[in-house]
């Protein structure tokens, strides 16, 4: 499967509103929901025509380089380094670093962490692994690579967007055409390699979609990944918080 660029979805998106002969505004309203992320892949799961000169974005557990004085208890273990400048630059809409590293340490059994980004030349200490973790690096480390793809929201409904509300509702007809081209739009994102770690974009939340409360997903970690649970961490903060780079007041959520 070939990776779409996130302006190659929109596009189709639109492609697929016409041959559906949808207005116009109704479509745009679909297109303009999209959202582009970066997937975090093994290499294994990488598109083939990024294989060739592939340079890894990041690091699944290991030792982490951290800032000198950060007070991390011994237990939280190392889960995720990333080299922000192998993160292809002007996809992702929120201000993520590109410059240095960020280190992610927190642990399923709590909402809590530490994302901290340590910038091109600063002074840090390497931090191993604690002795016990509970296994959960256990699968680490490894490298990952970058994949720049496109989200929409989960469990999107015609009844959420309003242009295709004031054109669906009460036929039935209409109802299967918006239908149709939600279960497209769907497709187009849903890419083999976008089941692991994702930067930006919507989350892939089950049950409490963050943007529900008003924050932005920084990182989603599927532990699955990590150490094979079934659990998921989001990383997430209001637009001021991540532009700002106030990351101590960035909000850890598992769900399991």
């Amino acid at each position: 499967m070939t990776a779409l660029s996130h302006e190659a979805v929109r596009g189709a998106v639109r492609d697929a509103g016409r041959a559906l002969g949808l207005p116009e505004p109704v479509t745009e309203a679909f297109v303009r929901l999209l959202r582009p992320c970066v997937h975090l892949c093994p290499y294994e799961m990488l598109p083939e025509e990024l294989r060739k000169d592939a340079r890894p974005a990041a690091r699944v557990g290991g030792p982490a380089r951290v800032p000198e004085g950060v007070d991390i208890p011994d237990y939280v273990p190392h889960v995720l380094t990333i080299d922000c400048a192998a993160i292809p630059t002007g996809v992702l809409d929120i201000a993520f670093p590109t410059d240095g590293r960020v280190a992610i340490l927190t642990e399923t059994t709590d909402d809590g962490g530490f994302f901290l980004h340590v910038p091109t030349g600063a002074e840090t200490v390497e931090r191993h692994s604690p002795e016990r973790d509970d296994g959960q690096t256990r699968r680490g480390p490894f490298p990952l690579y970058a994949v720049p793809g496109t989200t929409i929201p989960a469990r999107l409904h015609w009844s959420h967007v309003a242009e295709a509300a004031d054109y669906a509702e009460g036929d039935a007809g209409r109802t299967e055409l918006v239908d149709r081209l939600i279960e497209q739009a769907e497709s187009l994102v849903d890419v083999g390699w976008g089941h692991d770690i994702q930067l930006g974009g919507y989350s892939p939340a089950w049950h409490d979609p963050l943007e529900d409360r008003g924050d932005v997903l920084v990182v989603a970690i599927p532990w699955g990944t990590i150490s094979g649970d079934d659990c998921i961490t989001y990383v997430s903060g209001t637009p001021e918080e991540i532009a700002e780079r106030r990351y101590a007041e960035l909000a850890f959520t598992v769900e399991c």
